[in-house]
């Protein structure tokens, strides 16, 4: 695993989300009550960055389209056909980490 550094998680509060770029991927941190998840920051459809997007009740929204996520999984919500590319995240002394290779797309339903 090639874990970089991502933020300090004191920058990213619960029911938050942050982009930001390891290695020259844009990646997305979101921060829920069970942890920081990442995927790639972009959405399945036509790749706009999911950071200028929403994230409510455990759902990512799209700003373009409103296409949707589940924020655990990375799976759509709607339609169910997509999904996100996740990566590991590691979050050690208040620092998030996240590994960027190889990230494996997640399988929709």
């Amino acid at each position: 695993m090639s874990f970089h550094k991502a933020m300090p998680l004191s920058d990213l509060w619960c029911g938050e989300m942050a982009a930001c770029s390891i290695a020259g991927r844009k990646i997305l941190l979101v921060r829920t009550e069970q942890g920081v998840c990442a995927f790639e920051d972009r959405c399945a459809h036509l790749g706009v960055p999911l950071s200028q997007g929403s994230l409510a009740a455990g759902v990512i929204t799209c700003s373009a389209h409103h296409y949707q996520y589940d924020v655990y999984s990375g799976l759509g919500i709607n339609p169910r056909t997509v999904c996100l590319k996740s990566f590991n995240v590691n979050v050690e002394d208040g620092v998030v980490y996240v590994d960027i290779a190889p990230e494996q797309p997640n399988e929709p339903n």
